[in-house]
């Protein structure tokens, strides 16, 4: 029993960790984070890219509305041309229309939507660090993002 006790004596004496203990756990705290903070980088940058396909998509269908209602209201400006809206656009009635209907901040994104015969064949989208693009004249249908930025005078 004198064992046991000089044991326990012993160790209710010791408190803390040694430097070694110490250095181990950090050691093992960075190697763990040198892991995961690259993964979680590339986490972060897919959800970006969803993020601006997904505004873009809202982008678009409303570019696709306001183009609809100048069809309809026989706005031959829009048959065929650009609709630029977002940041720096004019404040015309289908730019208008146009931004209400995304309910994005105006000044956020740059939208460019171009039109052959009141139809959008390429849509271009910036979030002033990345642009998604969609371009329907060559019959393809899937958003490209690339880590340019469009302004409201790209033709």
């Amino acid at each position: 029993m004198n064992f046991l006790q000089k044991i326990y004596k012993k160790s209710k004496e010791q408190k803390g960790f040694t430097l070694v203990e110490m250095i181990v756990v950090l050691v093992i705290i960075a190697i763990l984070a040198a892991i995961t903070i690259p993964a979680l980088l590339k986490y972060i940058d897919k959800a970006r890219e969803k993020q601006i396909v997904i505004n873009a998509r809202t982008a678009y269908l409303a570019a696709e509305t306001a183009v609809s209602e100048a069809y309809g209201a026989n706005n031959t400006a829009y048959q065929n041309g650009t609709l630029k809206f977002g940041k720096g656009s004019t404040a015309d009635k289908v730019v208008t229309n146009a931004e209400d209907l995304t309910g994005l901040e105006k000044e956020k994104y740059v939208c460019h939507a171009y039109i052959t015969d009141y139809k959008i064949t390429k849509v271009q989208f910036s979030d002033n660090s990345k642009t998604a693009t969609l371009d329907l004249s060559s019959g393809g249908g899937d958003w490209v993002v690339s880590n340019s930025a469009i302004t409201n005078t790209t033709p």
